[in-house]
């Protein structure tokens, strides 16, 4: 096997030991057991995490060679599509649960969300930027197409969602394929010292960590009513 095949599987194995499909949260939803309230509550903090993504994906570009610049760029325009914008689509979810859209938007998040946010934050301005391309793109995108894939049946078939309402996690489970291989591949062709190699892997897990902690405030607030508010 290859330097670059092993440092792809490291980074692969970092992201496992925290991956989110495997948080009590997650099984539950796959069981058709997570409360509407929980669910409310997945998306409500989902928009309040993405809507800061500009905040850690734009300042890489100052400090990474052109073809990672044109990753974030590309990534971004998909995201942004005015067709298909991707924080209408999460709010969409959110209304199907019983939110108020005008209330989510004038809310500031649960504080494991703002941590959440400002690690990316964090990474972003103070480490090298293969750093923050293995927490963003490796270790939270990478992790969509498992993660919606397991769910993705119960909200069809327990939940009954209409299509529309659950674009969001069908939509993820499969563009983010592409948009985690990018960032494999990026680092990849960048990383070429141990060094490195072993600052992507640290922050690929750490990545995994924080949105595993995410995870938590969101299950304990709107599922066991433990008041983080």
């Amino acid at each position: 096997m290859s330097e670059v095949s092993n440092f792809h599987k490291a980074l692969e194995d970092a992201v496992a030991e925290r991956h989110c499909a495997n948080h009590p949260m997650t099984e539950k939803w796959a069981k058709g057991e997570l409360s509407r309230n929980c669910l409310k509550g997945i998306a409500v903090e989902h928009w309040h995490w993405i809507s800061h993504a500009p905040e850690w994906n734009f300042p890489i570009c100052g400090k990474a060679p052109r073809d990672v610049i044109d990753l974030q760029l590309t990534n971004w325009r998909e995201e942004a599509d005015v067709d298909k914008p991707h924080l209408s689509i999460i709010l969409r979810f959110a209304e199907a649960n019983g939110a108020d859209i005008e209330e989510v938007k004038a809310g500031r998040g649960l504080p494991t969300t703002r941590a959440w946010v400002d690690w990316l934050k964090r990474v972003t301005f103070e480490q090298p930027w293969w750093c923050s391309i293995a927490a963003g793109r490796v270790g939270t995108e990478s992790q969509s197409p498992l993660l919606y894939g397991k769910i993705l049946k119960a909200c069809r078939e327990i939940y009954q969602y209409t299509e529309e309402e659950m674009e969001h996690f069908s939509l993820h489970s499969e563009v983010d394929i592409e948009h985690g291989a990018r960032g494999f591949a990026i680092l990849e062709k960048h990383c070429t010292t141990p060094e490195m190699q072993d600052q992507a892997i640290h922050f690929a897990r750490e990545s995994a960590r924080m949105r595993w902690f995410y995870f938590d405030g969101i299950y304990l607030h709107y599922e066991q009513g433990y008041d983080f508010l």
